[in-house]
């Protein structure tokens, strides 16, 4: 799991709609988010309220060799066109962590 990659909790500030992310980056050695999200409904950028490291869901450990992160559906695709990393250029879903 990546080492600067988070699992955030996200609330609009104008829709109040929330959703959740395991696609959070940190900048190296801190807790600062580096990237927003943008809200579907209402196209403003946002960042997450709650920050966690991404928890194994099988054995619950943040650094394990279970290979399965937490709420990820491998069938579920990023939606890159929300994700103000993305936009960057730095592309989640080629694992570039």
């Amino acid at each position: 799991m990546g080492g600067n990659r988070r699992y955030g909790h996200f609330q609009c500030s104008s829709c109040r709609q929330k959703w959740e992310s395991s696609h959070v980056y940190v900048k190296k050695g801190t807790e600062k988010v580096e990237y927003g999200q943008e809200c579907k409904r209402c196209k403003i950028v946002c960042f997450p309220y709650q920050v966690e490291p991404i928890r194994c869901s099988l054995c619950g450990q943040t650094d394990c060799d279970c290979q399965k992160d937490r709420h990820i559906d491998p069938t579920k695709a990023h939606r890159a066109d929300l994700c103000m990393r993305c936009r960057a250029g730095k592309h989640c879903d080629t694992r570039n962590w």
